[in-house]
């Protein structure tokens, strides 16, 4: 069961929020919205009628008065139960004007140099119980044990918690006992934030963890704040790195505060499915379909760019079958090495013969070096800017389809006709020859293009994929630009030895 977080577009990106009876780290640096975005989740819980409990290892009562005050937290709620725990000399309590307040003030060391630590704790009347004790884990335990209480609760940070203990050992036992008590015996959902403290290049904060990585493993899951200067402004952003048995956004999003406490944006990346006119060209191809939502735009074109080391050739051609058996075209420019013998047995694995798509004016081939059979629908003598012309012509007066999938490999085309004529021969496919129901696919690797040239097809078109191999020899896509999909986002890419052969996994 999902519990909400309080923030409405995070418990989207989270599949609905987080999971019930479950411990959640929120990391990051000061400032970042640790305390207030545990408080977005108390107060979710306090609107839900539930008890809540806010531990902070840091600040005094006074101090959260002041971290919260330009929000509209209600503090004062009675099921909402504060405890101040935190290593400073004094003695004190308070109180708001409803609800319950726990404070734990730090003493002078003994003369055996052990830290004790006075609970005062105020319940609500007049009724003061001060006692002394040992502050140690196993102490720690039990006071956990006997004071918290609700369905939520927050600790504040377990950096506060470090001092507790002699070694980094029993830090960890101490933070794995104290999940195991709000999770299993209280029943609790928690939420633990925790400080990171390293500069990055830019003088900020990075999102590096003060907690060890077997303690994050017996985490449910991992949320990263971070502080960047962008442009010289401060922005912050958040990142779900871990949540287990949740199908969370992966993306990076922005965070700003308001008078309820956090908010995340945006709201969407691409522009209102209400406000726009769309017609995609499905790829056959579930997950690729889903993250360029729904497909290929017709009536435009996209960029595929690739590395030189991710496999580009195989899932082009899936692609390009998937079209043709929707009853449209496909002309062809391949890549420099392409060979017929290669296509004509991937096409035909595909489900898809090339004689027979070439005799049915279905399939179109621009033969730059020569190595095609004759066959009218191969055009050998498109070799400038006249011959492509003239050949796209040609095809648009044969094609019996639906529409022409125009896939351009963008190296061959400049091989072909230099840069400045394939920039002007790509400005008159967009604007003279596409037709509602056509697009173009340009695939290039940009290193082996100028970047004027590999920045003038980004420009040009309505998507842009990338794709590439990391050292592991895992391949990637993201979608960086699109009017639908999930722009931003990364997939991996699979193989299969079945249909649909490659799975873009969502």
């Amino acid at each position: 069961m999902a519990v909400s977080t309080g923030i409405e577009k995070l418990d989207e990106i989270l599949d609905g929020g987080f999971q019930e009876n479950r411990t959640v780290l929120v990391t990051g640096p000061p400032g970042a919205g640790k305390s207030t975005l545990a408080m977005n989740f108390l107060q979710a819980g306090l609107e839900n009628d539930e008890h809540c409990t806010y531990i902070s290892t840091e600040q005094t009562p006074d101090e959260l008065r002041d971290t919260f005050e330009p929000f509209s937290f209600d503090l004062t709620d009675e099921s909402l139960t504060v405890l101040s725990l935190h290593a400073r000399p004094g003695s004190g309590t308070d109180q708001y004007d409803q609800g319950t307040i726990v404070e734990t003030y730090g003493a002078d060391r003994t003369d055996d140099d052990i830290d004790r630590h006075l609970l005062r704790t105020l319940e609500g009347g007049d009724e003061i119980d001060d006692h002394s004790i040992d502050f140690t884990p196993a102490n720690l335990r039990e006071f956990f044990r006997f004071n918290i209480s609700g369905d939520r609760v927050v600790v504040d940070s377990i950096s506060g918690l470090r001092s507790v203990s002699e070694n980094e050992q029993t830090y960890r036992r101490f933070l794995l006992d104290l999940i195991q008590l709000i999770n299993d015996h209280h029943d609790a959902t928690a939420l633990f934030t925790a400080e990171s403290s390293r500069p990055n290049t830019n003088g900020m904060q990075t999102g590096q963890f003060s907690v060890d990585e077997l303690t994050q493993y017996n985490l449910h899951g991992v949320i990263r704040l971070q502080r960047n200067r962008l442009r010289g402004t401060d922005r912050r952003l958040l990142e779900i790195l871990k949540m287990r048995g949740v199908a969370y956004d992966d993306r990076t999003f922005e965070l700003v505060f308001g008078d309820e406490g956090i908010r995340i944006l945006p709201e969407n990346r691409t522009f209102s499915s209400t406000l726009r006119v769309t017609n995609h060209i499905s790829t056959g191809i579930d997950g690729l379909d889903t993250l360029l939502g729904g497909g290929i735009l017709s009536g435009e074109s996209a960029v595929v760019q690739h590395d030189g080391k991710a496999e580009v050739g195989g899932i082009l051609y899936v692609i390009l079958s998937n079209i043709l058996k929707e009853n449209r075209s496909i002309a062809l420019l391949p890549r420099i090495n392409s060979q017929p013998l290669f296509l004509q047995s991937v096409f035909e694995r595909l489900g898809t013969p090339m004689d027979d798509l070439l005799d049915d004016d279905r399939l179109f081939v621009f033969d730059h070096h020569g190595v095609w059979d004759d066959h009218q629908n191969i055009f050998k003598s498109a070799e400038d800017e006249s011959g492509i012309k003239s050949a796209m012509t040609t095809i648009h007066d044969r094609s019996r389809s639906q529409g022409v999938v125009l896939s351009l490999d963008t190296n061959t085309l400049r091989h072909m006709l230099g840069e400045e004529t394939t920039r002007q021969v790509r400005s008159w496919l967009q604007s003279s020859v596409v037709t509602p129901t056509d697009a173009i696919i340009d695939i290039h690797n940009p290193a082996l293009l100028q970047d004027e040239l590999a920045a003038f097809h980004v420009d040009l078109a309505s998507q842009l994929l990338e794709t590439w191999m990391n050292d592991t020899g895992l391949q990637y896509v993201q979608l960086h630009k699109s009017p639908t999909g999930d722009t931003g986002a990364v997939r991996l890419i699979e193989y299969l030895d079945k249909p649909p052969y490659v799975r873009v996994v969502t």
